[in-house]
């Protein structure tokens, strides 16, 4: 049984040759965030009024989100998760760990510098392949 598979048009071909690797990943990701979104909106079985009615916006938002056009702040997608009690986050279900009172007051000692940015000390950063110092006129590089 063969397909007949259309061959893409010139433009198609050029349109999609300007796109980046980094534009496609976005867009994808973008595009992944609203699936999950939709799916969780059939499987509580909420129209798009409804969760608009819920989340405080306007039908025509949900709809962009839902789109895939939709550049989401983390806000947003916290408060979209918190209501269909997805999780849309990585790392959002993440265990923390409680850090004492003492540990949080470290002292650091106040001086004045006229370049306030620079560190000092010999060695700020090494690694096998390479090693951050400080140069004569007092500018990080990599040696």
């Amino acid at each position: 049984m063969s397909t007949n598979r259309r061959k893409p048009s010139a433009t198609l071909t050029k349109i999609m040759s300007s796109i980046t690797e980094e534009e496609k990943r976005r867009t994808r990701d973008r595009m992944l965030i609203a699936v999950k979104i939709a799916d969780a909106l059939e499987a509580k079985k909420l129209s798009q009024k409804a969760f608009a009615e819920l989340m405080k916006k306007s039908e025509s938002e949900i709809s962009e989100w839902l789109s895939g056009n939709r550049n989401f702040t983390v806000d947003t997608l916290s408060d979209i998760s918190d209501c269909l009690g997805i999780r849309l986050l990585p790392g959002s279900e993440m265990r923390t760990r409680r850090i004492s009172t003492d540990a949080t007051h470290r002292k650091v000692t106040k001086t004045r510098s006229p370049f306030p940015y620079i560190m000092s000390g010999n060695s700020v950063f090494s690694s096998t392949t390479s090693e951050w110092s400080i140069s004569n006129n007092n500018c990080l590089k990599i040696d």
